[in-house]
């Protein structure tokens, strides 16, 4: 992406603050790498054939250096943006750090996407390489994705996981894999754009906001030690690593503390009872109607979830009888969250639970919120105005 920089004077202004590390989120993965390489990395599950892929760190190096070689030998140049309309699966996790590890820019795209938004979205981007799943919840995503193939002139390279032939992900990307090479390091800059994530476009086309990793690691670090995440707690993630709440909060707060992340690829509150149990999950992020579905799960408070501590939420406004009944049953701490795609998580409640019946929290560090009148003048409390955000 030519042409995409920040200008010095931000930069500086930035630093001072401290909350960007200038890092790149394989620097964190290449210290587990070294450090814990047969500890578990992810655990996977699928819904289609109800079964679990566990990786260690180890592994998912080797994978992610095939994959990287893979790109790099279909073209891919740093700057360039490769596509990938993917699940929660394991697969996910590896192509992005892949893209870093070759300094491509990640686009995930949502997998309820059809041609209408993937069309604009792929193209707007001018990716180079599409990655998208075969089947998904009984859709055919693969007839889109080579439709696409065949639309976009930008678009070179289409593949598929659980493909066949030519456009198969696994012989086409995973093939280095024999070798079991591992290679550290990264092309990727920490002001270089790294994520290229379009919004919902509710209220328009969609927007790509571009973030660099110092944008992206920055505000994770601050919201996880706000949160009192550390590598021993384990990452519980059925929220789409294709929407920020996933990438962030899932995704970059498990490699960046070095956490076990556990992907869930279709909602069902039964299965996330018992991969909660099973793998003792202690934190999740998930919008309110995944809490009110846990919190009104029979008999929720009898299973074992001693190990589960927080839950955040965002997305929605949550009734107050929800928040009660879910401290009650769950045993955990309920945080309310409020954030876009162009910053993250801007605002959050404390563990403590004050005013998580009433209120969306208050800035995390550096992050700047106010509320103005049509001349710019910030109103008082409880007065109504223009929202105005600002993030590192």
């Amino acid at each position: 992406m030519e042409g995409v920089f920040l200008d010095e004077r931000r930069l500086e202004q930035e630093r001072s603050h401290g909350i960007w590390p200038d890092r790149v989120v394989t620097d964190y993965f290449d210290r587990w790498v070294a450090d814990r390489p047969d500890d578990t990395a992810i655990i996977a599950f699928r819904d289609d054939d109800a079964t679990t892929t566990r990786i260690t760190w180890r592994e998912l190096a080797r994978t992610v250096t095939a994959i990287a070689h893979g790109l790099a030998k279909c073209g891919v140049a740093k700057g360039d943006v490769v596509s990938f309309q993917l699940p929660n699966w394991w697969e996910f996790v590896a192509v992005h750090l892949a893209c870093v590890r070759i300094g491509a820019v990640s686009n995930p795209l949502m997998p309820i996407f059809r041609h209408r938004e993937l069309s604009f979205m792929v193209a707007h981007a001018e990716s180079k390489v599409l990655i998208a799943p075969a089947r998904f919840r009984g859709f055919d995503h693969g007839e889109l994705a080579l439709a696409l193939g065949r639309e976009l002139h930008s678009l070179r390279h289409v593949f598929l996981v659980g493909g066949e032939g030519e456009h198969s992900f696994a012989d086409s990307l995973l093939a280095g894999m024999q070798s079991g090479a591992i290679e550290p390091g990264a092309k990727l800059g920490p002001n270089d754009v790294v994520q290229l994530l379009y919004t919902s476009g509710t209220t328009g086309e969609p927007k790509g906001a571009m973030h660099t990793s110092n944008t992206l690691i920055g505000t994770t670090l601050s919201f996880a030690e706000r949160m009192q995440l550390r590598s021993d707690d384990v990452v519980f993630m059925p929220s789409p690593l294709a929407h920020q709440i996933g990438f962030e909060y899932g995704l970059l707060v498990s490699v960046l503390l070095g956490a076990p992340l556990v992907l869930m690829d279709v909602w069902s509150p039964a299965r996330a009872v018992e991969l909660l149990e099973e793998h003792r999950a202690t934190y999740m992020f998930a919008a309110t109607p995944f809490l009110a579905d846990l919190a009104s799960f029979p008999n929720i408070e009898t299973r074992a979830l001693d190990a589960f501590r927080v839950f955040v939420t965002s997305g929605a406004p949550i009734p107050p009888v929800l928040v009660r009944a879910a401290q009650e049953k769950l045993g955990a701490h309920i945080v309310a969250g409020w954030g876009m795609t162009e910053c993250g998580i801007l605002t959050t409640t404390d563990l403590s639970g004050h005013k998580v019946h009433e209120s969306d929290g208050y800035p995390l560090p550096h992050e700047e919120v106010r509320i103005v009148d049509e001349h710019g003048n910030e109103v008082l409390r409880e007065q109504e105005g223009t929202l105005k955000i600002r993030g590192p």
